[in-house]
């Protein structure tokens, strides 16, 4: 049985969310996933004023449209308010769960299936309504893609074993194991539902911006801008209030702030890099600021000589200096850690601190690296291109890491690319290393460690993945994160990307827009329903 809810303002009530957790233990799963205020979800939104079109700005071009294998922020800030899933989190509570195709859904004794009921009124943008077997295909696709397809999160549907559609409005995921991270993975903003008749013909939604979302795609002007329209068969009453978004590409920040204090546009959508800290709150214009769930790296390409060679990828790393990488490529912004999103699971410091280029003090080893380097067979240093996207948030870090390497007789040129280009040189594994950073839609483990980016472009040894898949269905709090703090230290020796920091996220809104909350993710929190403009 589920609680009746209206589509947009669902929740589960504590009976309902006992009861679906019964037979392992409430406070088990309530201390796993660490997003459950209580165990209700509830969402409360102040009527607005309906009209007017937002525009905010983009860094670059989107290299697609697909949100089976895109990763980048670009992507979403285009498709975000063009798509729904079954689940997502709150727009002004980012720690709580809502309902959104399914109103309501219900979880077995055993936890082992979960049952959701459609809203009966959607449809995509096409006009063919949206069913049970939209959802079906869309995440039989995810967890196990045809092949030609790229899914960049199969990982976080690994313990699903089958999904039904008893009827047109009712979906049922089956899972092989209990998982503490089933349902805050399915509220990730890349849990789109997909239009079945469309990707199973492409296999990707690279093309086409097809959803069922409050926007629609009106025109792209490819370099310049793209417009969203108000979708007037929405299934939510009386959403969206925008009549429009257009989305910028304004490549440079400075132009982008300006552009925001002088009111053409009402969001900056990131600030960052270099102007992190330094672009603040004043006139019309308001600088919202949270810590994120992004770090700023280094990704070796481990198949690529002699990023092959793990005492090189260490000795890169160790020779960092990650405090002046903090400093001077975001103002001190953010804070050191390790490979865990700072918080309930991220390793302990002292744990930590025995990984070399772990340490507290975050300076670097040059010595050290300079005696791995020789012992590598490079006691003269080599050349390497540091793959960049042209973007302000990296191109500083391109800059800093070739002046660090430069003390280790590294001779680095630094490779900037756009969008497009950077993925398809990361996508294809035709790079060395590159200036890079994630951005994590979750702070769960599943979200984190599941991303493959972590063993490089080689499969995770053994004992990584076989950690991986005992935390993944651990629902004993203590227990998941011993086995948490194991992985990631793990994964920290491998030197397959190295975090030299956890920075804070900005950004510029002006004073007239309202409904808007930033998120540790912004990803999560792009698909505009609720945003409108007090003129």
């Amino acid at each position: 049985m589920s609680d009746t809810t209206t589509p947009n303002a669902a929740f589960m009530s504590r009976k309902t969310f006992l009861r679906g957790v019964g037979a392992f233990g409430a406070a088990a799963l309530i201390g796993k996933v660490g997003l459950f205020s209580g165990a209700a979800w509830a969402q409360e939104q102040a009527e607005g004023k309906s009209g007017g079109v937002l525009a905010y700005n983009l860094t670059g071009d989107p290299p697609n449209f697909d949100p089976l294998s895109a990763t980048s922020s670009t992507v979403m800030c285009v498709i975000g308010p063009c798509y729904n899933g079954l689940v997502r989190f709150d727009p002004q509570s980012p720690q709580s769960i809502i309902g959104d195709l399914a109103p309501t859904w219900d979880i077995s004794e055993d936890g082992l299936s979960y049952t959701f009921h459609l809203v009966e009124n959607a449809k995509f943008h096409d006009g063919k309504p949206m069913t049970s077997a939209d959802v079906q295909y869309t995440f039989d696709t995810i967890r196990n893609p045809p092949e030609g397809t790229v899914s960049s999160r199969k990982k976080l549907l690994a313990e699903v074993t089958s999904i039904d559609a008893p009827d047109a409005y009712t979906v049922v995921f089956n899972l092989g194991r209990p998982s503490p991270s089933f349902l805050t993975s399915m509220a990730s903003c890349w849990m789109l539902v997909m239009p079945k008749h469309i990707l199973e013909v492409k296999g990707h939604m690279k093309e086409d911006i097809v959803g069922t979302g409050p926007f629609k795609l009106q025109q792209i002007s490819q370099g310049v801008s793209y417009e969203l329209v108000k979708n007037p068969d929405y299934f939510v009453p009386n959403r969206p209030y925008l009549d429009g978004i257009t989305a910028y590409v304004i490549p440079d920040s400075g132009t982008t702030w300006n552009y925001l204090q002088n009111g053409q546009l009402q969001i900056m959508i990131s600030i960052q890099g270099q102007d992190a800290g330094s672009f603040k709150s004043g006139g019309n214009v308001e600088v919202l600021e949270q810590p994120s769930t992004s770090f700023i790296g280094i990704n070796f390409n481990t198949k690529a000589a002699p990023f092959d060679n793990v005492k090189v990828r260490q000795a890169l790393s160790i020779g960092v200096d990650r405090n002046a990488a903090l400093n001077v490529t975001y103002n001190g912004q953010g804070q050191l850690g390790g490979i865990a999103v700072p918080g309930q699971w991220a390793l302990p410091d002292d744990q930590l601190a025995t990984v070399p280029g772990y340490g507290p003090d975050g300076a670097a080893n040059i010595e050290k690296a300079k005696r791995l380097l020789a012992e590598a067979g490079f006691p003269d240093g080599f050349d390497v291109n540091i793959l960049v996207r042209k973007n302000p948030l990296f191109e500083p870090v391109g800059v800093f890491l070739k002046d660090q390497w430069a003390k280790l007789g590294i001779n680095a040129t630094i490779d900037i690319q756009e969008n497009a280009a950077y993925a398809e040189a990361i996508s294809s594994k035709n790079y060395a290393v590159s200036a890079s950073g994630a951005s994590y839609a979750l702070e769960d483990p599943d979200s984190v460690f599941g991303d493959d980016s972590f063993c490089g472009v080689n499969d995770c040894s053994l004992v990584i993945e076989d950690l991986f898949a005992q935390q993944a269905v651990e629902m004993d709090p203590a227990k998941r994160l011993a086995l948490v703090n194991q992985l990631e230290l793990e994964l920290a020796k491998e030197y397959s990307i190295y975090v030299m920091y956890w920075r804070n996220r900005f950004m510029g809104i002006t004073t007239n827009v309202r409904g808007m909350k930033l998120h540790p993710n912004i990803d999560q929190n792009l698909r505009m329903d609720q945003v409108w403009l007090d003129a």
